[in-house]
């Protein structure tokens, strides 16, 4: 059996046996079958087609339409990693993340946690930096000093980290919109109630804005953590905004 004729049965399949809104899935349907229909050159064209019908029927975005936009863990932005996947916002429509507002001040700059959302091998929160009057710290760096290899700008507009090289040292160095004084550059982590660090991959896009997740190879995190904070430089500002918030997995779940 030929590959596209693999993906059409299970495609149908999924069409077949999938519970989605009555005109979503007259759409999808009639989508699938103008697809089949055309007469197309490009076998690569048609793998993307498919695989995007697939993903309409697979993802129907309005099962979580209820609370859409009342948690940030919704915004695109928020999916780093692909971790704030179907399964974390299904959850999400439940009720199950938790409201923050937890915030860490110091020149003039507010290190805010908002919202917390835990399962047994995963933590994320959403975080923001903001100035004194709420908007948020602008996205900007000083390079002065450094030997800049890439500023990270598009048409005068930052999009990402500058990069620069160090002097007698192979490779290059991103310049950290958050910064920090621990030596695994690392200005968040997490403790178990003994204060010892967990062992977890850590993520966040290092930006005014975010989400911090935390996740281990698959062991189960500890009833109760710390989320540690130690924040020595924000943008251009310099500073201390150090903390500890304490998180109890197993009540939040």
């Amino acid at each position: 059996m030929s590959i596209s004729k693999k993906i059409e049965q299970a495609l149908t399949k999924h069409v077949e046996e999938i519970e989605i809104p009555e005109e979503v899935d007259q759409r999808v349907r009639q989508a699938f079958i103008q697809f089949h229909q055309q007469k197309e050159t490009n076998k690569m064209k048609k793998k993307l087609i498919v695989f995007s019908i697939a993903a309409a029927v697979l993802i129907p975005t309005g099962v979580f339409a209820s609370i859409g936009g009342s948690s940030y863990f919704f915004n695109k932005e928020a999916n780093i990693n692909g971790l704030v996947d179907n399964g974390v916002k299904q959850a999400l429509s439940e009720g199950s993340s938790v409201p923050l507002d937890v915030k860490i001040k110091d020149q003039g700059i507010t290190v805010h946690f908002k919202e917390l959302y835990t399962e047994d091998t995963k933590i994320l929160i959403h975080y923001s930096m903001e100035l004194e009057d709420g908007s948020l710290v602008p996205y900007v760096f000083d390079t002065t000093g450094l030997n800049v290899r890439s500023d990270g700008k598009e048409n005068g507009k930052q999009t990402e980290n500058p990069t620069y090289q160090q002097s007698g040292l192979e490779g290059f160095n991103v310049l950290p919109f958050i910064g920090t004084d621990k030596k695994d550059n690392l200005p968040f982590y997490l403790t178990d109630s003994a204060g010892k660090e967990i062992e977890t991959g850590i993520a966040e896009k290092d930006k005014p804005e975010g989400v911090i997740a935390f996740v281990t190879s698959g062991t189960k995190l500890p009833q109760s953590v710390d989320l540690n904070v130690n924040i020595n430089r924000i943008g251009t500002m310099t500073g201390s905004w150090k903390g500890k918030i304490s998180i109890d997995v197993g009540k939040i779940k």
